[in-house]
């Protein structure tokens, strides 16, 4: 069975190929560029030097002839150049003169016009193969009124000899190249990839019980630490979360756990054959327990779909001003305080039943920390609708104005839960007021106590 070639895999084996072969392209385009330069060049040389000689003859051959030629050429002139004179009198070629007496046969059958000058021998994109034919440049000359063709020929051997000795030795340096450039991208991405795989096993190492945990940080400050930072920012916001997490799930489970309590008390006290306690005398204590777990549990599932993103907007116009008005009257029926509202008539686009319980909320936890009144006001703002629901109690202090919308926030330790609750409301009032486009933050009232805007988006000039 033939084996398969197989592609590298992994980014190092994948680098390390793409390096070599990129290098390898390279140093063979490198490679035959330099050798037709050279070769070009080489013959350039040559070429300006047969020239010079056959320019030097022609003055001689023009004004002496032959005779004079003879006199001027020593054992093939300089360079070993063949020096000849060519006649086509008859229509033949015949060598009337030649540098050296055994070269008879004519060395070119061009015939130039006066003044022309015809090179043979050189191709316009010259190969390595094309040195081995001899360079030949040939002018007819007129002496006498008979025109003859002076040739001059130069052997490429040498020319030939040292552009194949180029290539030969880059034929033999490519490969050598080629298997260093692979050997140090395998290193070198080897030494970047180490910090990746030092990352990649620190976090499969993390579980769930190990989130506190962080991966070291290269400092080379490249993409690599950059990645290392990243993971680490992860990792504190999946700490951080889970941490909330275990407080969301202890906190619900410890409110769960008093009306659960108090049902399996009264339970137990109930007797068949004990006449002092009936279901008429327990029935008010398990429906509020009842109710109050039940609560509790709308609430948990509000804030779960808010998380999933899965809170359903209906919406639609609402008269803003008839909401507070109507939570106002409500609060002044269950309570004994002042409250004071200042409205003007603003319509937004939201949710009817989400707004009435955001405005709820927040008049209930006003009338849970006011001393004497509680104000409300609404106007416009900016392209805003914005409620301000104010107190006249202790205030929030200013690093706990964020912490008291986290869910199960009790700033007062001392209050009961009957009488401060589970600690959702803020966190709900939140919630819904961001699902309708709203924004719920908390600073200090006029009368020092705490003071909850709600600011919600008006209408656009076409809706």
């Amino acid at each position: 069975m033939k084996a398969r070639f197989r592609l590298p895999t992994g980014v190092r084996g994948q680098a390390t190929a793409a390096a070599a072969a990129v290098v390898a392209v390279a140093l063979l385009v490198g490679g035959a560029v330099l050798v037709l330069v050279l070769q070009g060049a080489l013959t350039q040389t040559l070429q300006d030097s047969v020239t010079s000689v056959v320019d030097e003859d022609a003055s001689v051959l023009s004004v002496q002839g032959t005779a004079g030629l003879a006199r001027s050429e020593r054992n093939e002139g300089p360079d070993n150049v063949l020096v000849q004179v060519i006649s086509h009198e008859d229509g033949t070629a015949h060598v009337v003169f030649s540098s050296k007496a055994s070269r008879t046969q004519p060395v070119t059958d061009v015939q130039p016009v006066i003044g022309q000058t015809k090179v043979s021998g050189r191709s316009w994109f010259p190969l390595p193969m094309d040195l081995q034919d001899p360079l030949v440049v040939a002018r007819a000359i007129d002496h006498a009124g008979i025109t003859y063709v002076l040739a001059a020929q130069a052997s490429q051997e040498a020319r030939e000899q040292a552009v194949r000795t180029t290539a030969i030795l880059l034929a033999v340096a490519l490969p050598f190249l080629v298997a260093l450039t692979a050997m140090i991208t395998w290193w070198r991405v080897g030494r970047a990839l180490g910090s990746v795989e030092a990352v990649r096993s620190h976090v499969e190492r993390t579980s769930a019980a190990r989130l506190q945990d962080r991966v070291p940080v290269p400092a080379t400050h490249d993409e690599i630490a950059h990645l290392a930072v990243t993971m680490n920012s992860m990792l504190a916001r999946l700490e951080a979360s889970q941490r909330a997490q275990r407080r969301f799930i202890s906190d619900a489970s410890h409110e769960l756990r008093s009306p659960l309590a108090t049902i399996r008390a009264s339970l137990e006290v109930i007797s068949p054959g004990d006449p002092e306690t009936s279901w008429e005398q327990l029935d008010p204590i398990l429906r509020a327990e009842t109710e109050r777990m039940s609560q509790l549990v709308d609430n948990l599932l509000l804030l779960s779909q808010a998380d999933d993103h899965a809170l359903t907007v209906s919406r639609r116009d609402v008269d803003l001003d008839d909401l507070v008005d109507r939570e106002a009257r409500r609060l002044r029926r269950l309570t004994s305080l002042t409250v004071h509202v200042r409205t003007a008539p603003v319509r937004v686009e939201g949710d009817e039943h989400q707004l009435q319980r955001v405005l709820r909320n927040l008049l209930d936890n006003a009338a849970r920390h006011a001393a004497d009144a509680v104000v409300i006001t609404l106007a416009q703002s900016a392209g805003r609708a914005v409620v301000l629901v104010e107190d006249d109690g202790t205030g929030i202090p200013p690093g706990d104005r964020e912490r008291v919308f986290e869910r199960f926030v009790r700033l007062d330790a001392s209050r009961s839960r009957h009488a401060g609750g589970a600690g959702l409301g803020l966190a709900i009032a939140r919630e819904l007021a961001v699902a309708n486009g709203g924004q719920l933050v908390v600073r200090e009232s006029r009368s020092g106590g705490a003071c909850f805007a709600l600011s919600l988006p008006l209408p656009g000039p076409s809706d």
